[in-house]
């Protein structure tokens, strides 16, 4: 029997992440306080993104005897392309960063939870299925880990970069359809899920919606963080001149 969304296998491999996910954050964030250990953490990760991206990417091409499909074609593939490049080979907080790591989180976050290709084959474990999980579920981790540690910082001013990656990620879609006849690509012709109106132009609104929001509860906290700093510094102040008085 083949796995299926929420059977044991899916909910065993959720488990195993959201567990593993959130002890290491917690002894990342508590242990980890230098730079350079920090920028080693994410290069290994990125690494290890990259061969997992690769290896799904050459499966899919291998098992369907169509190397078009080497590039990766949706959102998420791509996403943990990109991604993995732009930490290997870029900075802190790299102008990429502003625009794949909120595609990274989403496209992460909601293959995982439902992962429409888990029943294709008859086990987790298949190349083309286990890569799949893992590319997303270690593309997810890393555009959390880069705000726990400080090398990504949300900014809402750089919202154009997003809009920059996605006419980038339209433009290669276009050439795979038109060019390749890949016409699933980026979901431009077909929707994310079967039998939904979800392709790219109704997914990119609701995107739009949701970055707004996260934006605002992000700004929202960084300003009540900012402001208790400085009342507790203007507490400092008043209590030193006190007690110099």
């Amino acid at each position: 029997m083949n796995p299926k969304i929420y059977g044991t296998e899916h909910i065993i491999f959720l488990a195993i992440f959201f567990v593993l996910s959130a002890l290491s954050l917690i002894l990342i964030s508590k242990y980890v306080k230098t730079e350079k250990t920090k920028t080693i953490i994410i290069k290994i990760l990125a690494g290890i993104l990259l061969c997992a991206i690769l290896c799904n990417r050459i499966s899919i091409a291998v098992l369907s005897n169509d190397w078009r499909k080497v590039i990766p074609n949706s959102f998420c593939g791509m996403d943990s392309l990109i991604l993995s490049l732009a930490l290997l080979f870029g900075k802190k907080d790299n102008a990429v960063l502003h625009f794949v790591v909120y595609f990274a989180f989403i496209g992460g976050l909601g293959t995982i939870l439902y992962p429409t290709f888990i029943d294709t084959y008859s086990s987790i474990f298949h190349p083309i299925t286990f890569s799949g999980l893992i590319h997303h579920a270690i593309g997810l981790y890393i555009t959390v880990l880069l705000q726990v540690v400080g090398w990504f910082t949300p900014n809402y001013k750089k919202w154009k970069n997003i809009v920059v990656g996605f006419l980038a990620y339209i433009t290669l879609g276009a050439f795979l359809i038109f060019g390749l006849g890949l016409n699933t690509a980026f979901y431009i012709n077909e929707p994310i899920i079967d039998g939904t109106p979800l392709t790219v132009w109704v997914l990119i609104p609701i995107f739009a919606v949701g970055f707004t929001l996260y934006m605002l509860v992000d700004q929202a906290i960084r300003f009540k963080i900012h402001k208790k700093k400085e009342t507790s510094k203007k507490q400092v102040a008043d209590k030193n001149k006190t007690n110099i008085n």
